[in-house]
């Protein structure tokens, strides 16, 4: 996405750029609130490193209009506050001059975040154009964290912050009670005593991002006093915020209330994108039908030609191994939908997909360039092409899929989008 820095001066402007490239952030900079970015403007960062947060709100006001969002670039030691209500002004908060790793994952969320909220606005026009009822939000559930590890005054503090807001606190004194709790029930952050045990709390900090369902929670890590390694460590491995033990920890609840925010929002934005995908396509399969998807690619389309961002499809056609036995036509139908089913667990919630005939499915991609069409035509490939079903006399039949990706052209249709991608696989059938 596209990333600008809006300061009231270019000093200003500069530090923040500086703090963003150490994190590999690549960001222009603009003075003042009226100055049009030149290669377009995704995200808007105010910095508030050395102003007040008031008169960074106000330039922001001004300036709103263009970007998807627009973030306030806070100090590390100075979060926004705890609670659960977001800013009217600011879709969320960064820690600009915190670890670079800290600032880089993010920023990376709030991207997730701000596509998953654009592309829910699109969904619902969508279905809305096709007169589909409007889809139900997700229920609201109580403020609940876990800590894991040895009793300590964190603890204590972690439960007083929760209460404050209306939540609790549930407690695990081992890793294992730990994840067994976390997989039994929700939960909105998990905090970890590494104080006594270092070593633990980096292990079962890299364990749940390795988890598919817990990859996203936010974490909050209690160190020893001066233990920079373990900080470092954990930051590495995905840590939302780092305390130290027997020390103020305002600031690091703080960024971890500001995960849970964000996490918060982009799971009632991911849920409402799955029931209106469901509303317009096949629950089973998480595919859209041929006339939503159509409709659907149409809006795609001219959003990304007004916003200027790009837009991509990825197409496969799904054959058996060269000297693999034909499957029956029912075994065919059987196992497609279960490439189908996989295609669709494979993509990310924004993307859309839908099968056409009975041996291709066609993936489509927003604010995404040909290469990141081409890495998830490779990655669907690559699973399935792993799996093998079985015909009519029980054998298995080897899968290859025929790819094709096409990004669209200035002035394109999502039709005519569609069309080329489409006639990509079939030249590169009549070649082969």
């Amino acid at each position: 996405m596209r990333i600008v820095v809006r300061t009231q001066d270019a000093r200003s402007a500069r530090e923040a750029q500086d703090l963003l490239a150490a994190a590999g952030i690549e960001a222009a900079a603009l003075a003042g609130p009226h100055r049009l970015a030149p290669d377009g403007e995704d995200i808007a960062i105010f910095p508030a490193l050395h102003g007040t947060v008031e008169s960074v709100e106000k330039l922001a006001r001004l300036a709103l209009g263009g970007p998807l969002a627009a973030l306030i670039g806070l100090p590390n030691a100075a979060p926004a506050a705890s609670g659960l209500q977001s800013s009217a002004t600011f879709i969320g908060a960064l820690a600009l001059d915190g670890p670079p790793k800290l600032l880089s994952a993010q920023l990376a969320a709030y991207i997730r975040l701000i596509s998953a909220e654009d592309e829910r606005l699109r969904r619902a026009a969508t279905a809305a154009a096709l007169a589909l009822p409007p889809v139900a939000p997700m229920a609201p559930r109580k403020l609940k964290a876990l800590y894991v590890g040895a009793p300590s005054a964190m603890f204590l503090s972690l439960e007083r912050a929760l209460a404050d807001h209306g939540g609790l606190v549930a407690a695990a004194f081992t890793s294992f009670s730990g994840f067994d709790h976390l997989h039994d029930e929700p939960f909105d952050a998990v905090v970890l005593n590494g104080a006594q045990n270092a070593p633990t709390a980096i292990a079962l900090c890299a364990a749940l991002r390795r988890n598919a369902t817990l990859h996203h929670l936010p974490t909050m890590v209690v160190i020893a006093p001066g233990d920079s390694a373990t900080a470092a460590a954990v930051v590495e491995r995905g840590a939302s915020a780092v305390a130290e033990a027997n020390a103020p920890c305002g600031p690091s609840l703080g960024w971890l209330f500001e995960a849970v925010r964000r996490e918060r929002r982009r799971a009632a934005a991911e849920h409402q994108l799955r029931a209106l995908r469901d509303s317009m396509g096949d629950a089973r399969t998480g595919l859209f039908l041929r006339g939503p998807f159509d409709a659907h690619l149409a809006r795609l389309a001219g959003d990304h030609h007004a916003s200027g961002r790009p837009l991509a499809l990825a197409a496969l056609r799904v054959m058996p191994a060269h000297g693999a036995r034909q499957p029956s036509e029912q075994s065919w139908k059987k196992g497609f939908s279960e490439i189908a089913n996989l295609a669709g667990r494979l993509m990310r919630e924004t993307d859309c997909a839908v099968a056409l005939g009975g041996d291709l499915i066609v993936v489509a991609l927003p604010a995404t360039a040909i290469k990141g069409a081409r890495r998830t035509a490779e990655r669907i490939a690559s699973v399935a092409e792993c799996t093998a079903f079985a015909s009519g006399e029980g054998d298995a039949g080897p899968l290859v899929f025929e790819q094709s990706t096409a990004e669209l052209q200035p002035g394109e249709s999502g039709a005519g989008l569609l069309a080329r991608a489409l006639r990509a696989i079939d030249v590169e059938m009549r070649s082969a």
